[in-house]
């Protein structure tokens, strides 16, 4: 089979990451006693010690302490990091005392319940101290602040002053780094946030060779820096999306196709087996169980670097790292090339005598097997269009061995996928030929102009801010090799989506729009592709409060801030008119700037918008064909 690109809109990094190798065979049905004991033993407090080392485990109990206690002054948690750290060193040598036989996670709450909090800042402290041993961590992280801006922003020092700090006391400084990101990111996997760190104190030490020039090198690192914080965010948050809202099933298939595209000289079973312990692993950190999850994940990185010669070439770079790195490491690792001696194609899936028998004796297991040899071949294809593949040949194969030619019907139906991929793959060039025409903001323009006719009820910033990550995944992925576009663009695209599906009100109007959103993960990008204006839309009348022009048109600080107000001014001309034109935008774009230029130049800039802003609304209701009384609010 020759299955062909496919996707409609182009997005940001290739980010379609599978948080992969992290534990072992640990699904549901398959754990005895043993098991149960072995996990018992590694989340014991003096077994972390041993696992991680003095200063990871450290750092391990700064991150559950500033993640619980968000509000709590660092001076007070290094306290209390210093008496957790002295229980792990002496439980870690044997010495038979009562809390070396609790987890890291008991011995941390104990800890923490040891002292009043102050009532203002922690009311949900003395309540959770007093439920049973089981139920206090949970009780802590269910407090958990993950709305922006719930902790204080952090002011952060000049750079002369970040120098001197990390030469003097780099242990104090990486400490307090990772307090001020674990409390901002209390719902983030521990190791990652010291993995984050770690990062942070690599940029510190190269910028800091040279204090003069340290303020110009963070400012050209550190973006980056950001980023990866944030995507580390996202990508969790979106694996615990998909368990919740598609289940287990999908979240497996997910991250299989993408294991057997990284290792596709690994064998199959060597692949299932570390599948099914992800699948345990997001269960276990979807449910907030940090703790079981570190463990989970680290043990599988252990077991998956013993057999690395048997998985990938690649591999033994990263097992060479310490416990903490190589998890990382592996998730960053490009994938490996095709086996020279992997055939082109699986057409035993299609011709073969014994498709039919196969599916129907073991299903589940054949269709696994298609999938991952399939996705093997084509490491140029996203996770998603792998899984729509999947769906039509399990679709293909039900309708096709109910026949009396099964052979016939299965090849006609793949005569009929392909037409339809071949469609797709033209519109994917299609959409990075407007966005190298248009450029990033023309190009978002266009995507607003869309997504507001589909989505008008959404709030003007929410529109803004889809199609924002959506244009700059066009501006990173229309500029790829070809055979990277789609893993970067769907990839990414998923990612925005299923941030939009989750925020999206339980009561939105349109019935279309949430079926989108919960009917197929595989099938959510081609639906919002195929999603047309909303009908059930009445637009509303201009009003008092339809429009703002203020003293911001002149004094933005940046060209980004301008476009946002920009923007923003087109977002709710277009949620009166829905079904503008691209040539209609064009000239309200002139309108306004034209009279942006001339009110900046005034000298009273409040009273030139009070004139000009509503000749401008007049010149809007003509192009637009849109009629109101309309007020200007300065």
């Amino acid at each position: 089979m020759k299955w062909v690109t496919i996707i409609s809109l182009v997005i940001l990094l290739s980010f379609t990451e599978s948080r992969i190798l992290h534990k072992r065979d640990h699904h549901a049905g398959h754990h005895d006693d043993h098991d149960h004991d072995h996990d018992r033993e590694e989340l014991m407090v003096g077994s972390v010690y041993t696992l991680l080392g003095t200063t990871n485990f450290k750092y391990l109990a700064m991150v559950i302490f500033s993640q619980l206690l968000q509000l709590c002054p660092y001076e007070e948690q290094a306290e209390r990091v210093k008496h957790v750290t002295e229980v792990g060193e002496v439980c870690s040598k044997g010495a038979r005392r009562a809390d070396c036989g609790h987890s890291v996670i008991i011995v941390a709450i104990d800890e923490i319940c040891k002292t009043p909090e102050n009532a203002e800042k922690y009311p949900f402290h003395a309540e959770c101290c007093a439920k049973p041993e089981a139920e206090k961590y949970p009780c802590f992280v269910s407090h958990q602040k993950t709305e922006p801006g719930a902790v204080p922003a952090y002011q952060k020092p000049e750079p002369e002053q970040l120098c001197k700090d990390h030469d003097e006391h780099k242990d104090t400084y990486m400490m307090k780094y990772i307090y001020e990101a674990a409390r901002r990111h209390p719902d983030v996997y521990p190791p990652a946030i010291i993995s984050i760190g770690r990062n942070f104190d690599t940029i510190t030490h190269e910028c800091c060779k040279d204090v003069a020039t340290a303020g110009q090198c963070f400012a050209e690192k550190m973006p980056a820096h950001k980023k990866e914080m944030k995507m580390v965010t996202v990508i969790q948050k979106h694996n615990c999306y998909v368990l919740k809202s598609f289940g287990e099933r999908v979240l497996s298939a997910m991250k299989l196709v993408h294991t057997c595209q990284k290792y596709p000289a690994a064998s199959f079973e060597n692949i299932h087996e570390i599948v099914q312990s992800i699948a345990h692993l997001h269960k276990t950190c979807c449910g907030g169980d940090m703790m079981g999850c570190m463990i989970e994940r680290l043990h599988l990185t252990k077991k998956t670097c013993e057999k690395k010669d048997l998985i990938s070439p690649k591999l033994k770079e990263c097992c060479d790292q310490d416990v903490i790195a190589r998890s990382g490491c592996i998730i960053r690792m490009e994938n490996d090339e095709k086996p020279a001696d992997l055939s082109p194609h699986v057409r035993e899936y299609i011709e073969g005598p014994d498709v039919c028998k196969h599916y129907a004796d073991e299903k589940d297991l054949h269709l696994a097997k298609f999938s991952c040899d399939y996705a093997k071949r084509h490491p140029e294809f996203s996770l998603q269009l792998l899984l729509r593949i999947s769906k039509g040949y399990q679709e293909l194969l039900t309708k096709s061995c109910a026949e009396e030619n099964p052979h016939d019907s299965l090849v006609k139906g793949e005569e009929e996928l392909k037409k339809e991929i071949d469609t797709s793959a033209a519109l994917l060039k299609t959409t990075c030929g407007a966005f190298e025409k248009l450029g990033l903001y023309f190009f978002q323009i266009e995507l607003l102009r869309k997504y507001v006719a589909k989505l008008p009820y959404l709030k003007a910033e929410s529109l803004l801010h889809i199609t924002s990550g959506m244009a700059h995944i066009g501006e990173k992925c229309c500029k790829v090799p070809a055979d990277k576009q789609m893993p970067c663009s769907e990839g990414s695209l998923s990612l925005v989506i299923g941030e939009m599906c989750e925020k999206l009100p339980a009561d939105y109007p349109n019935e279309k729009v949430a079926h989108c959103c919960s009917h197929s993960y595989s099938e959510q990008r081609p639906c919002f592709t195929a999603l047309g204006p909303d009908e059930t839309y009445v637009p509303p009348k201009l009003s008092v409060d339809s429009f703002h022009f203020t003293d911001a048109l002149c004094t933005s600080s940046s060209p980004e801030d301008l476009n946002h107000i920009k923007q923003m001014f087109f977002i709710q001309l277009m949620k009166l008119k829905p079904d503008t034109t691209e040539e209609q935008i064009t000239k309200v774009s002139k309108e306004f700037l034209a009279m942006k230029e001339h009110c900046c130049k005034a000298d009273n800039h409040a009273e030139c918008f009070t004139i000009e802003g509503p000749k401008l609304i007049e010149k809007c209701e003509v192009l637009l064909g849109v009629t109101a009384e309309v007020k200007i609010h300065v």
